[in-house]
């Protein structure tokens, strides 16, 4: 059995090199690395962050009265107690235990007590990238947020700028300009006081400090100077006080404007010079002096004090409390945490490079020289002085990534928190001798909150895992909501637009339409996460105009201060930028420039877009709006029952399918020695160890799709008994006793066997002569593909290790007698015959027995008052066979629940005392085939308690039955391309009536023409004649994003394929016989079938459940839910005078409960009279009335009143009479 043989590829690209690609689902398990660190051999010596950080920032924990100390060492992981394939079956969690290492030192004796406590389970993430949490597989997506640190901005309406310091955690700290021109200070948004007054707390006590912090001064002459000299000071103002040295008194306040009658009495008092304020750009801005004026301080001592009495109103005020109070707010690392992220954006932002200053605790907390430098900063934005800009809040440089692994530990900070304050309370009340760390801590609120961030958090989400590519986008997802982020509704237009910082970095294109577009978005393809979070594109680096091998990773801020040419830009031999001037990009703008000042070039052209996008062919040729759908729509197709890679694909479906780790990697260098259906065995290089790989074969996805695995790595076996004659590196020679001879070839393709027997052995049929051989994957230490493993299984929707989400069909544009009007699509029934787009898909039923206050249900054949048919498929317990065929309403697993004892009708007492039956006391609770489904049992997996199955509490036994279910393409099935055009199914029609080429090959899809000029996306035009070409040729084409195949390329592989350059064609009528008017252009397109499938969505009822209330029919499939008649529905039957159908409507055929009973009741009897009631939602509104406290009375035509429990009365009376359960419908 040889492996699958590659068709060859034939790539455009001439920059796009995907060597440079990152692993593609590294942000995930990076991050969770970086916290868990299990990596670290020496527990002891694990780096603060992460688990380890929330630990250390916890303990030590003192007793409050101060006679113990609890200590942390190191945290101890343990290893998961099943695989995540049992946690699945189990609907169980894959987590392992965490333990910690905890001391308990009693001060006074120096006693140590030690003991290794468990700290309860922590999930663990798969090799996939996911959480397995209650059998489902979860994905953590990674949260873009406001970076914490300094930003200032400016508010146009106001025309003021404004300063938030924005720590991780603790308080916040604003400086603006209020109405009145003074500059304030705001904490958490709460607190105003004059931005002086927290400056002088700092320890700049006087006015003239104040002022000498932020202006230079200059002295100019009083004494002697000419009235021209004079002048010129005028209007300026003092840094100082200017003191009467005779009487003590202050003549001029620093920062007072200097006037006429001002320099009289400086010249009376003879005064030499005085010291004046020097503002930027010679304008007084006096937002600062008028703060001063106002704080009405002037030492330190007196504004610390008012400091604390305006922060804690009603408080004693001591210097003490007042410092321990400024501490508290802004720096102490136990309330107040810029952390690592806020310290390096505060020290780039004012061009702090002290490292000594920057080091352990210090570093991640306020300095009274940022608030200064804040202050200062503000002040130069209001005089506009040069290179002070306010941020832009949209910049990625002001916006970060919280991934999994920051998400999980700030989560268990919360919880870390509560565990103190337990430990302490527990401190208090224990007795000192009998405590221990075990007994002191409560592992409660850590599985709490481990458990509430895993099920119900906004940013752990159930993976879509509709095929491979809907897999790996959605573990690349960049989410704007969530706990801390932005919310739907107040996120305005600047926060969802693209950003030019977004440039390599996030996909301008993919994100979904509809209310959180721009919120939700995904990773560029080459984009990674640094270690403060940020997002950096790789670039090659250019040194006087020449383009050197060197690549560096840059985040936006990085980048603001560079000129970068595109990818495309024209080199030389010698790697030299040809061209004078050079298109390139800076900030927002496209200037030209000279290759001398370029420092960094673009990778790669496709490094703009996300892995989606980057697989849509000809995508430049696509208007932006429909390249977005076309990238959501690829990850809802459903994966087929036969993968067919496309004839023009990117080059991103091999590494796309690669990095979703859904194929199966071979890790280690060897040979193939075994394979089939559900086992590889692959021996290693030396041939001491092998390797087994087991395939998943038929899994339910998340969606419902199917999961199945397939070799496509080969044995050659034997094909008869024989011996060994030769053996080669080329070929192995087997000769029969006949004396026969086979030559077995070991090079197929670019597959190389390796021989695995030796000359002159004995073989028999089917054994195995020579394996493939295989390469390991190997990777760096950041997880990056240094070398590609060979790809020995396909997963779904994969061919051949190349992505396949679709189907390559014969299409033609032309309208077809309405059949594809308006995006509707004609196919061939040579497409439903031949299962092109037929898809498995996979159903879990799932019954438990429990234990119940009138006794256990039980999972039984038995079951009361059905017949024989019903229980054809179960076997002696109860449960379907494997294989059976099942419909709605057909019996999966039997059940019976134990009913109360009922009063017994003398008839039944009298059977009961002949027969002796007490079987019948249980009432059927089977598990039954739902509405809508049919198909194929095709697994069922038990577990009870009698196994040692772990069980939810009070559950017995559970059964789990799986039911496949081939889907063929029906009318009404949504279907697409790559390129946003998407249509549904409306007719199939019979191969011969398709329209036919001049050599009889009649069409597979007929779309419309109209669907492309008016959407703007050309690309299919191009795919659609690139695909026949290939189809020709029998070859594949890779046309990279933005460097793929032009036009002249397309052209000469058309000739090539003897095909016409414009792809038009004479075709035929399949119905006459007849040519078309004119040439029509055809060629191969790749389709995908949308998991939309018309059978999920079509329903219909006759009768079914009602609402308790309204007594109106529920709505939607789920609930079996029918149509109600609405008020808009009444006003079109007023508006026609319609009154007798409009009671019709309102009373027996809506919710007039009697006469819902009666005309039931007619209809059977046949009597031919009907008498409307009272509708229940006439009730429900004189309900709500007396609610409102208002007296209704209902009067009959003749003015008598109504009672309307009378009529309740008559119909609780009928009830009993009519026993119809299709109108209770309980």
């Amino acid at each position: 059995m040889y492996g699958q043989v590659e068709r060859k590829r034939v790539n455009f690209g001439k920059i796009t090199n995907l060597d440079y690609l990152p692993n593609l689902i590294q942000i995930q398990k990076r991050s969770f690395d970086w916290f868990l660190q299990s990596d670290v051999k020496d527990e002891t010596k694990r780096k603060h962050q992460g688990l380890e950080a929330v630990f250390r920032e916890t303990f030590p924990i003192e007793s409050p009265n101060n006679d113990m100390i609890m200590e942390y060492s190191h945290y101890i992981l343990g290893e998961p107690k099943r695989s995540p394939q049992e946690c699945k079956d189990t609907d169980a969690t894959f987590a392992m235990p965490l333990k910690a290492v905890i001391r308990l030192i009693i001060k006074e004796t120096g006693e140590i007590r030690e003991q290794t406590v468990y700290m309860g389970d922590l999930p663990v993430m798969t090799e996939q990238g996911t959480f397995i949490i209650n059998g489902a597989e979860r994905v953590v997506v990674s949260q873009l947020h406001r970076s914490p640190g300094i930003f200032f901005s400016y508010d146009m309406e106001r025309d003021v700028f404004s300063a938030r310091v924005i720590p991780y955690r603790g308080s916040w700290l604003e400086f603006e300009m209020d109405n009145k021109g003074i500059l304030i200070a705001k904490i958490d948004r709460k607190k105003k006081f004059p931005a002086t007054l927290l400056i002088k707390s700092l320890g700049h006590g006087t006015n003239e400090e104040v002022l000498r912090l932020f202006y230079s001064s200059k002295k100019e002459k009083i004494a002697g100077a000419t009235s021209k000299d004079l002048k010129k000071i005028l209007g300026r103002r003092t840094i100082n006080d200017i003191i009467n040295m005779e009487t003590g008194e202050v003549m001029l306040e620093a920062g007072s404007k200097v006037n006429e009658d001002n320099i009289s009495i400086l010249k009376e008092m003879k005064v030499k010079e005085v010291e004046l304020m020097e503002f930027p750009k010679g304008k007084d801005n006096p937002i600062l002096i008028n703060a001063l004026e106002k704080d009405g301080v002037n030492d330190y001592e007196d504004a610390i004090l008012k400091f604390h009495s305006l922060m804690r109103q009603g408080e004693p005020s001591t210097i003490e409390n007042a410092t321990a109070e400024l501490t508290r707010l802004f720096f102490s690392p136990k309330t107040f945490d810029l952390g690592d992220v806020g310290r390096y954006k505060i020290n780039s932002k004012f061009e702090f490079n002290n490292p000594k200053e920057f080091s352990g605790e210090k570093a991640r907390v306020l300095r009274p020289a940022d608030i200064i430098e804040t202050v200062r900063y503000i002040l130069n934005l209001f005089s506009e002085t040069e290179n002070y800009y306010p941020d832009d809040i949209d910049h990625l440089g002001n916006r970060r990534i919280r991934s999994v692994g920051e998400l999980i530990s700030n989560q268990l900070k919360t919880g870390f928190s509560r565990v103190e304050r337990v430990i302490k309370e527990r401190m208090t009340v224990q007795e000192i001798e009998t405590q221990t760390p075990q007994l002191l801590i409560s592992i409660k609120p850590i599985t709490a909150v481990i458990n509430e961030f895993f099920g119900s958090s906004q940013l752990s989400q159930f993976m879509d895992q509709t095929n491979p590519l809907a897999e790996l986008t959605h573990k690349r997802r960049l989410n704007a909501l969530g706990p801390g982020g932005l919310s739907r509704d107040r996120a305005g237009m600047e926060v969802r637009d693209v950003h030019y910082s977004h440039y390599g970095r996030m996909c301008p294109i993919e994100t979904p339409e509809g209310p959180n577009i721009g919120l939700i978005l995904s990773m560029s393809s080459y984009a990674r996460v640094n270690d403060y979070g940020f997002l950096e594109t790789p670039y090659r680096t250019v040194k006087n105009g020449k383009v050197t091998g060197q690549i560096e990773h840059l985040t936006a801020d990085k980048e603001e201060y560079h000129y970068i040419a595109q990818a495309s830009g024209v080199i030389d031999e010698k790697g030299e930028l040809k061209n004078k001037l050079i298109s390139t990009r800076h900030r927002g703008d496209f200037p030209f420039r000279n290759p001398s000042e370029i420092q960094y070039m673009d990778l790669a052209p496709l490094q703009v877009v996300s892995v989606s996008t980057a697989l849509i062919p000809f995508l430049e040729h696509d208007d932006a709006n429909r390249a977005l759908m076309g990238s959501n729509m690829q990850r809802q197709a459903v994966p087929l029952l036969r993968e067919e890679a496309p004839f023009v694909g990117t080059g991103m479906e091999t590494r796309a399918a690669y990095d979703s780790r859904i194929c199966i990697v071979n890790k280690h260098d060897g040979v193939v020695v075994s394979v089939d259906a559900e086992q590889i065995v692959v021996e290693r290089k030396g041939g001491k160890e092998s390797d087994k790989y087991e395939l998943t074969k038929f899994k339910k996805t998340n969606q419902g799709t199917c999961f199945n695995q397939k070799p496509i790595v080969g044995v050659v076996h034997s094909d008869f008994n024989g011996k060994v004659t030769k053996v080669s590196k080329e070929k192995i020679e087997v000769t029969r006793d006949n004396g026969d001879v086979k030559e077995y070839i070991l090079q197929v393709g670019s597959r190389q066997y390796a021989p695995i027997v030796s000359s002159g052995e004995e073989v028999k049929r089917g054994t195995t002569l020579a394996g493939q051989i295989v390469t390991g994957e190997k990777l760096d230490e950041i997880g990056n593909i240094l070398v590609k493993g060979t790809v020995l299984a396909d997963g779904p929707a994969v061919d051949n290790g190349v992505l396949a989400l679709g189907r390559n069909v014969l299409a033609a544009f032309m309208p077809w007698e309405g059949y594809n009007f308006e995006d509707a699509i004609l196919i061939s029934e040579r497409i439903v015959r031949d299962d092109v787009f037929s898809s498995i898909h996979i159903e879990e039923f799932e019954i438990q027995a429990r234990e119940t206050k009138l006794g256990p249900e039980q999972i039984t054949r038995d079951i009361p008052n059905l017949s024989d048919k019903a229980f054809r498929d179960l076997d002696e317990t109860g449960v379907i066979r494997i294989g059976a065929e099942v419909k709605p309403g057909d019996i999966l697993v039997g059940m019976v629940t134990p009913k109360g004892e009922t009063d017994l009708t003398p008839e039944y007492k009298l059977l009961h005392s002949i027969f002796g039956e007490k079987a019948k006391d249980v009432r059927d609770s089977s598990l039954r085939m739902p509405n809508g489904f049919e198909g194929t049992v095709i697994d069922i997996k038990r577990f009870s308690r009698e196994n040692q199955d772990e069980l939810p509490a009070g559950v017995e036994e559970m059964v789990k039955v799986f039911v496949a279910r081939k889907r063929k393409l029906l009318v009404g099935d949504k279907m697409a391309g790559r390129h946003g055009n998407k249509g549904v199914v409306a007719r199939v029609m019979a191969e011969e009536d398709m329209p036919y080429m001049e050599d009889g090959t009649p069409l597979d899809i007929v779309l419309n023409p109209l669907g492309v000029p008016s959407r703007m996306n050309l690309g299919q035009i191009f795919e659609t004649q690139l695909g026949f070409a290939a189809s020709k040729l029998g070859i594949s084409f890779e046309t990279p994003v933005f460097d793929g195949a032009e036009e002249s390329d397309v052209d000469n592989f058309c000739k090539e394929a003897n095909l016409p350059l414009n792809s038009k064609f004479k075709l035929f009528d399949g119905r006459t016989g007849l040519p078309f008017m004119n040439e029509v252009f055809c060629g191969y397109i790749y389709i995908l079938k949308l998991a939309h499938l018309v059978e999920d969505k079509i329903h219909a009822r006759s009768t079914g459940p009602y609402s308790l209330v309204t007594q109106q029919p529920l709505g939607g499939k789920a609930q079996f839910g029918g149509q109600r008649l609405g008020e808009m529905e009444v006003w079109a039957l007023e508006a026609y005078g319609a009154s007798h159908t409009l009671q019709e409507l309102l009373t027996i055929k809506s919710d007039d409960m009697l006469g819902r009973a009666r005309i039931y009741e007619a209809i059977v009897k046949g009597i031919h009279s009907i008498k409307p009631g009272i509708p229940e939602s006439f009730n429900v509104l004189v309900q709500e009335l007396r609610g409102l406290a208002l007296d209704i009375i209902i009067t009959d035509s003749e003015g008598n009143t109504v009672d309307i429990s009378d009529y309740e009365d008559e119909y609780s009376k009928s009830k009993k009479k009519i026993k119809f359960e299709t109108i209770e419908n309980a």
